[in-house]
């Protein structure tokens, strides 16, 4: 359902309880105001690289000529930590082929000068050896203009571990630049097609793509998890009950069950920052509205009341506000509220089309998908100067952006022809976004809410 599944989903939704056909369907127009004005410019700044970002050689891992230790452990670890860091938006890795052969770690000031004779002003030096069933990985970070060494740490592992110790090393190079880890630990939940055609399940997956597990199986729709606060638990809506219910399901596949509701078609359920409440949509009488429940079903609450359609619900990281979507002013368009329902206000202001809006960590940013001519895009909005820049480019319909749990990076899905894969890259639209994915089609990617 191509750039409409925020509000389409819904009518994607009423189509499948009226036994309308659903899969391949073309989406009903959605119906407009007259006389709101749109504004033609809308985001046409691709952001470039901001901020000061660290010169850094990371030569090959040093470990012992056995070839199957290469294989289990040191080839995946490096390559790991170098995908990890030159996509961190921190780092900037300097060129294998200049590196200078030896000088390991750099001993004097002209052993330091050959290593920045490449651009890079640090140098990452790591070693990985067998001991016993497990490796260890020594790794050093020498400052290359003082010629010291700024960073030792030493981890332990099965060999099998080696790509969680190549995550767990780059968090830790990051957290020394910039006072917190990077997002390398953490997971992305997503609904994929990939075992069965007409079926979509709830899997989760490393940050990069890496450890894709399926958790649900359900043999039905299950659609557009979200994380819980703490990251045990997600939520989603799923067709298990013939009509589009919220379920809540454990990380790990455990203790399913259904939130109750009395509601129809409901669709987009967000966690609130405590993990007690949930924001969706919901049917009354045909018309889909705002609603918040309790994870037990109790406290249901309408926020909305409106004749237009109102969508997506996300929650602010203070918890004090929600964003959705709504054409109550013509086309879709990000409003906000508080918690009552009050103070509605339209964030949006130019574009013909803009839905799922995702707040950043910190509540200073929106992320959403944007249109003004041809597909969808990903955009980034400051919510206090209202400047928005779009990070996404290329064909295909970008959309469904959410936040890594330190705000660096941003995970959306792209349709392109008939494949929609999930993409990763850095929030300020630097570098270039990475496809995470290649199995069936994969949407609505959700990022767990927790570094570690």
């Amino acid at each position: 359902m191509k750039g409409v599944r925020g509000i389409g989903a819904l009518l994607a939704a009423a189509a499948l309880l009226s036994g309308a056909p659903l899969l391949g369907q073309a989406p009903r127009p959605v119906p407009t105001l007259s006389g709101v004005a749109q504004p033609a410019d809308i985001y046409t700044t691709i952001t470039g690289p901001t901020g000061a970002r660290r010169p850094l050689a990371i030569p090959m891992t040093i470990a012992p000529l056995q070839p199957e230790l290469q294989t289990k452990a040191v080839d995946p670890f490096y390559t790991t930590l170098s995908d990890d860091l030159a996509g961190s938006g921190v780092f900037v890795v300097a060129d294998p082929a200049l590196y200078p052969k030896g000088l390991r770690p750099p001993q004097n000031r002209e052993e330091g000068d050959a290593w920045k004779a490449t651009s890079a002003q640090f140098l990452l030096d790591t070693h990985l050896s067998p001991d016993g069933g497990n490796v260890v990985v020594e790794a050093m970070l020498w400052d290359l203009g003082t010629i010291k060494s700024i960073l030792h740490k030493t981890y332990t592992g099965e060999p099998r571990a080696a790509r969680r110790i190549a995550h767990t090393l780059a968090s830790d190079l990051v957290r020394q630049f910039t006072g917190k880890p990077g997002p390398f630990l953490t997971r992305i939940a997503f609904s994929s097609d990939r075992d069965e055609a007409r079926v979509k399940e709830v899997y989760t997956m490393d940050f990069d793509g890496e450890n894709q597990r399926r958790i649900t199986s359900s043999r039905t729709l299950s659609l557009a998890p979200d994380w819980s606060p703490d990251g045990t638990k997600l939520v989603y809506q799923s067709y298990e009950k013939d009509t589009p219910g919220l379920w809540l399901i454990g990380k790990d596949g455990a203790d399913k069950r259904q939130i109750p509701v009395p509601t129809q078609l409901n669709a987009s359920p967000s966690f609130s920052p405590d993990g007690k409440t949930i924001a969706f949509c919901g049917s009354v009488r045909g018309n889909t509205e705002i609603f918040t429940v309790q994870t037990d079903g109790s406290g249901l609450k309408r926020l909305t009341e409106n004749a237009a359609i109102d969508s997506t619900p996300r929650w602010s990281p203070n918890g004090r506000e929600l964003a959705f979507t709504s054409n109550r002013q013509g086309t879709p368009q990000i409003f906000m509220m508080d918690l009552e329902g009050a103070n509605v206000r339209r964030v949006t202001l130019a574009g013909n089309w803009n839905d799922e809006a995702a707040f950043s960590p910190d509540g200073g940013r929106l992320a959403f998908a944007c249109r003004n001519e041809g597909d969808f895009q990903i955009c980034v909005m400051d919510l206090l100067s209202g400047r928005t820049v779009q990070i996404s480019s290329g064909p295909g319909a970008h959309e469904a952006p959410t936040w890594s749990p330190d705000g660096s990076k941003i995970a959306w899905d792209v349709q392109r022809g008939s494949s929609t894969q999930i993409a990763v890259g850095n929030a300020d639209g630097s570098g270039t976004a990475r496809i995470v994915t290649s199995s069936g089609n994969n949407y609505s990617p959700s990022w767990v809410k927790t570094l570690e």
